[in-house]
């Protein structure tokens, strides 16, 4: 059993796995693997200058026969002379109460009690005992629902500390020879009988055939997936640095970018980009539509191009807005204006993000970002600030005819959700005369002559 031995700690020692002075909980179920993990730590660990302990969950699915498992590894764990931690997850009453998938349920329920432990007992380390058949069974998994083999992870962290997988590089027959030349007692689960799982049908019907083909193939898988582990840490590592230096934020603390700076990144960070842009939105809550293939298609493809304007609803209310060139991300419904509001003479009117007035061009204090002047007769007097309508025209400079707003709005590449916020000055008979930050009508001058009586201005906030 050395060459076992070594084979483990050198995979420990080559991945990090573990130092002096952590403390670990080893999950044990009872079966095969489990406890063959929870020997090994328990004789090994210690001259690792590592501390063992046993843990375990009673999913209550089998009744007293589950129960007598949790009592198994509690006697496992006082013959090695190491702490045990025992806990329930009530999945049956679960179902009955919300329903869902059994073995979420099931993962949930154990990896919340895992890390309640850690945290509470001062364990910073949880060790599992997947081995290179789990491994290999996890890869065909992922290509069966096309998602990248990268397998389980070697190491993750999780709510309380780090996962650590040490029998990754050992075969499932090394497990049960080190624990018969023990003479180790386990437990056999009949659930891992039943073909009613995806796992448990590769397990029994696909990876046999590979493993007959090549011996060697599942210990191939784990040398094939932590080199895509290690490539996707990296590739993960360069989005996350992309999505900082080229995302800024508004003062809602939305996430608005430019397209040209995500067409400049390799299609390969373009598509770790959005899902990090998705994780800022939901805070890392893994919702469903995260993680649904046509949506991540959808957005890359709008991302992709920086002609025209779109919009696609995400959960929760939130927005995708691409206008041109400029992406922005905002809740649905809000800063959208429609009321048409007096503008008092010589007072800011609030509209969004701006504050508009008109005055007397003598003794104004010119605290703004732009003026016009314009001289109107007092029956067309004050000006009114609205959102745009259908059919809205406006007679600019140098034109015979009026122009549509919304023509006007597609040669300015005005985006779509920009043209519901903006300003648009009448009138009080709602003649347009200024559509401010964008163009400014026949009537509104940049130079001031005699005629001009009045001044507009705007400022932004």
């Amino acid at each position: 059993m050395l060459v076992f031995q070594r084979k483990v700690l050198d995979f420990i020692d080559r991945e990090n796995l573990l130092c002096p002075g952590q403390r670990v909980l080893v999950a044990c179920s009872g079966g095969i693997d489990s406890v063959a993990l929870l020997v090994f730590a328990a004789e090994t660990f210690k001259n690792l200058q590592v501390e063992v302990a046993g843990i375990h969950v009673d999913h209550m699915l089998r009744g007293e026969e589950s129960a007598e498992d949790g009592r198994f590894v509690k006697g496992v764990c006082e013959k090695l002379g190491i702490p045990f931690f025992g806990g329930n997850v009530p999945v049956p009453a679960i179902l009955n109460e919300k329903g869902g998938n059994v073995q979420d349920i099931c993962r949930s329920g154990r990896y919340a009690f895992f890390s309640e432990v850690m945290k509470k007992e001062g364990y910073n380390c949880l060790s599992t005992a997947h081995h290179a058949e789990d491994q290999l069974e996890t890869v065909l998994m992922q290509l069966s629902k096309g998602s990248v083999p990268t397998g389980i992870s070697i190491k993750r962290e999780i709510d309380g500390g780090t996962v650590i997988r040490p029998f990754l590089p050992v075969m499932k027959e090394e497990l049960l020879a080190y624990l018969k030349e023990r003479d180790k007692q386990f437990r056999e689960d009949p659930s891992n009988e039943s073909d009613a799982y995806l796992r448990n049908r590769l397990r029994h019907h696909v990876a046999p055939i590979i493993l007959s083909e090549n011996p060697a193939a599942a210990v191939n898988v784990v040398k094939m997936t932590a080199d895509l582990q290690q490539d996707e840490a990296l590739l993960a590592d360069l989005a996350n640095e992309r999505f900082q230096s080229i995302v800024s934020f508004t003062e809602e603390g939305y996430p608005t970018f430019n397209t040209n700076l995500f067409a400049d990144m390799h299609t390969a960070l373009q598509k770790r980009f959005i899902p990090l842009l998705l994780n800022y939105l939901y805070a890392g809550e893994s919702i469903s539509v995260e993680y649904n293939a046509a949506l991540l298609d959808q957005l890359h493809h709008h991302l992709s191009v920086s002609h025209g304007n779109s919009t696609i609803d995400l959960p929760r209310g939130f927005r995708f807005v691409r206008e041109y060139d400029k992406v922005s991300i905002m809740k649905s419904g809000k800063d959208h204006f429609s009321e048409r509001c007096i503008m008092p003479k010589g007072e800011w009117v609030r509209w969004g993000n701006m504050l508009v007035s008109w005055d007397d061009v003598d003794g104004v204090n010119k605290e703004a970002c732009e003026y016009r002047y314009f001289d109107m007769p007092d029956h067309e007097l004050p000006l009114y600030v609205r959102s745009r309508k259908d059919g809205d025209r406006i007679l600019l400079p140098g034109m015979d005819h009026e122009k549509r707003l919304s023509r006007l709005f597609i040669d300015e590449k005005i985006g779509a959700e920009t043209r519901l916020k903006l300003p648009i000055i009448t009138t009080s008979k709602d003649e347009i005369c200024a559509v401010p930050g964008v163009r400014y009508g026949i009537r509104f001058k940049s130079k001031k002559t005699e005629q001009e009586k009045y001044i507009f201005r705007l400022k932004k906030l």
